[in-house]
């Protein structure tokens, strides 16, 4: 038996408004957790779209996505009376709100404030530990039952996780093709890797303006289809896929550079990630797309070389290769990949114009 349950989503500036009429199908009683800072970015629109909905709880998550936290909120008794629990903010307090949703059997909408990532809609939660670091992928018994996504919030958030975004999500379709070319595909990942195309011509076709756009906090239709981009089409093929072709070598990298405890306070995800799609394209020799991808990172200012991301030509980043190579998202792809291969192939990178 399959059962695949893609993202469902409501999408514009009046997208509250759907909140009682999509939310009330599992009741009424309502359980908040966000981000101190997004829930105030949302609250002017959120609560008169909260009105008739009875309020038993409202958190702020904490700071990080750690089971600290949920282990926290999971002790608040009123929770388990709620019908639903809506999560508001970036990926850690959707995350959040997901596993706790997920250990109490009660269905989670999502309102996310920034375009960062598709936590909003995924069945998986990125858990750290206290420290930041990185724990476990948590995965989910369900998705969430529905997305409220607002253009309005997201240009008037930090600018930064926007552009992080688009680089984190152009990786899903580089890494999906990838991992699984040389399998036979069942329907779903079939349409997964076919759909991943929308997590990358858009941007490289609309995400210069659109975060132009956002720089001037303006909801343009480059936005939203970025937008849709970042959270709707990278959900749905993390939805749809084979777990194995999630990912590849520029996650793997990302991994490795984060053994440096500094790199991930002076760096964001998506940012790290979009540098190893670029590693990941020349290994594979795809020489058309590199250009293309390295064109656009560079007209963004998305890294390009290491000393994007404070490193040195001369670091032999023993540490960071180790650590790539033995990640588990280069545990299914279509040849080996070693740890000179990339050492060389990063160097090979810093020489490229």
């Amino acid at each position: 038996m399959i059962q695949n349950y893609l993202p469902r989503y409501t999408y514009g500036t009046d997208s509250f408004e759907k909140i009682k009429e999509v939310c009330s199908a599992y009741g009424n009683k309502a359980v908040l957790l966000y981000g101190e800072k997004a829930y105030a970015a949302c609250k002017d629109k959120l609560i008169p779209a909260l009105k008739d909905l009875v309020i038993l709880h409202e958190e702020v998550y904490g700071k990080e996505a750690s089971y600290t936290n949920i282990d926290r909120i999971l002790k608040e008794e009123v929770i388990k009376d709620c019908d639903f629990l809506i999560g508001i903010g970036g990926g850690k307090a959707l995350d959040v709100t997901k596993v706790v949703g997920d250990k109490l059997n009660k269905p989670v909408f999502t309102i996310p404030s920034i375009a960062s990532t598709c936590a909003a809609v995924t069945k998986i939660s990125i858990l750290h530990n206290d420290d930041g670091s990185f724990k476990e992928i948590y995965r989910l018994k369900s998705a969430p039952v529905h997305c409220f996504i607002d253009p309005e919030i997201i240009v008037n958030a930090p600018e930064k996780y926007f552009w992080a975004g688009m680089g984190d999500t152009m990786a899903k379709h580089v890494e999906s093709v990838f991992s699984s070319k040389n399998d036979v595909l069942d329907f779903e990942s079939n349409y997964g890797v076919t759909i991943s195309k929308l997590c990358y011509e858009p941007i490289l076709e609309n995400g210069v303006k659109a975060y132009e756009d956002v720089k001037a906090h303006h909801v343009s239709k480059e936005v939203d289809d970025v937008i849709k981009s970042i959270i709707i089409a990278t959900g749905s093929v993390s939805l749809s896929v084979n777990p194995d072709y999630n990912s590849a070598l520029a996650h793997a990298l990302y991994y490795g550079l984060t053994v440096r405890e500094w790199m991930e306070r002076k760096h964001l995800h998506g940012e790290i990630v979009s540098y190893g799609t670029l590693v990941q394209l020349l290994i594979d020799e795809q020489y058309g797309e590199l250009r293309r991808v390295y064109d656009f990172n560079k007209a963004v200012k998305l890294p390009v070389c290491l000393k994007d991301l404070d490193l040195e030509k001369d670091d032999p980043l023993n540490d960071v290769l180790d650590a790539t190579i033995v990640n588990q998202e280069l545990d299914h792809i279509p040849y080996p990949i070693s740890k000179q291969m990339v050492k060389d192939t990063i160097l090979k990178l810093e020489d490229y114009k």
